[in-house]
């Protein structure tokens, strides 16, 4: 064991309030990043016929029945939105392993892994926070 405090380690900011904070702001960027994604995806593939519109309200929807978690900062649905984010990127994973390689895919990737390890990283810190105010 370590004599350290733990607001010492690397990457532990010494306020908890202003780590959730910058959190909050990450998974905020990345929702939206990963929306915005998902809905322009959606659009190519039904310009260029490869699916119906219903593809996109079928991919957009899980994201967006998560916006209330987003506005009302529930700790309990950031933790599933950690979940739904590596869902995301296992999707594209399948996809890319389908031979559907395109920068938009790849981009959906990135945004899903930014948006799981942001809502990681709020409930992490909002944990701590609800800790030490109790």
């Amino acid at each position: 064991m370590s004599d350290r405090d733990p607001s010492e380690q690397p990457g532990m900011s010494r306020d908890p309030a202003a780590a959730v904070g910058k959190a909050r702001r990450y998974v905020r960027l990345a929702y939206a990043a990963l929306l915005a994604l998902l809905v322009v995806s959606g659009i190519w593939h039904y310009v260029e016929g490869h699916a119906d519109a219903a593809a996109l309200v079928v991919r957009a929807l899980p994201l967006i029945l998560f916006l209330p978690t987003l506005l009302l900062e529930r700790r309990r649905g950031h933790i599933w939105l950690t979940a739904l984010g590596v869902l995301y990127v296992v999707q594209g994973m399948l996809i890319v392993s389908k031979g559907g390689y395109s920068v938009l895919v790849f981009a959906e990737i990135a945004a899903a892994g930014a948006l799981s390890a942001a809502a990681f990283y709020y409930v992490r810190g909002r944990g701590r926070l609800d800790r030490s105010a109790s």
